[in-house]
């Protein structure tokens, strides 16, 4: 087996590996706040009779822009040696709605549901994508890895990774429209957050590395005939 090659198989997993375990750790305290509060949702709907949604009993995280621009610094507080006050901006912020009592715009509760779907599948996926990662892994310790099942690992994590961003990205734009018919801060306008771009990278690296692999795989028959 080609030594080289090898190790930038290694190294392309590892980098991955590095990749969605940093995303995980970022995303894992929103992911269990959000458990926990419609958790509750949960308990007070089965006690009160009233089935609360998302959009009127929840948490928001918004992404903020100026109205004015950026560095404009719309916000106000103060120095703690001398009390002078100092401007500021402010990019990102959660806020929580405990109720909302006027009629919310029609399609919320569309939204709500695709994004607690979306939500299930982003976990099934970076659930499946490091098994795979993983016996890829193996594969390659037990110098398999011109092995075409390999090819076919490294396109599902490729097309995974694309239809994981593809599917943050709708979770995110959902997000934003629910947030923006029902939070509104003076000074700031909401924007739609993009999630983490490398992901896509990522995925059409992989999937690029498939080709690769594949065209070894056809050169090394072709060459185990000819001898």
């Amino acid at each position: 087996m080609d030594r080289r090659l090898k190790i930038m198989t290694i190294a392309l997993c590892a980098i991955y590996l590095a990749i969605i375990g940093g995303y995980i750790h970022r995303e894992m305290a929103d992911f269990v706040y959000g458990f926990k509060i419609g958790f509750k949702m949960g308990l007070e709907s089965v006690e009160t009779g009233k089935v609360p949604t998302l959009s009127t009993a929840g948490t928001f995280f918004l992404s903020l822009k100026p109205e004015n621009g950026l560095r404009t610094f719309p916000s106000k507080f103060r120095n703690q040696v001398d009390r002078m006050p100092m401007k500021a901006e402010i990019e990102k912020m959660v806020v929580e709605v405990s109720d909302v009592t006027g009629r919310l715009p029609k399609g919320t509760l569309v939204a709500d549901i695709c994004m607690y779907f979306l939500s299930f599948f982003t976990i099934f996926v970076m659930i499946i994508i490091p098994i795979q990662s993983f016996r890829i892994l193996r594969s390659i310790t037990k110098d398999k890895i011109f092995d075409p099942a390999n090819i076919r690992k490294l396109r599902f994590i490729g097309y995974a990774l694309l239809a994981f961003y593809i599917a943050n990205l709708v979770n995110y734009f959902l997000h934003y429209r629910t947030a923006a018919s029902v939070v509104e801060m003076d000074g700031y306008k909401l924007q739609m957050e993009w999630g983490n771009t490398s992901l896509i990278l990522l995925g059409f690296v992989v999937l690029m590395f498939a080709e690769v692999l594949k065209v070894s795989v056809q050169m090394k028959e072709e060459q185990d005939l000819t001898v």
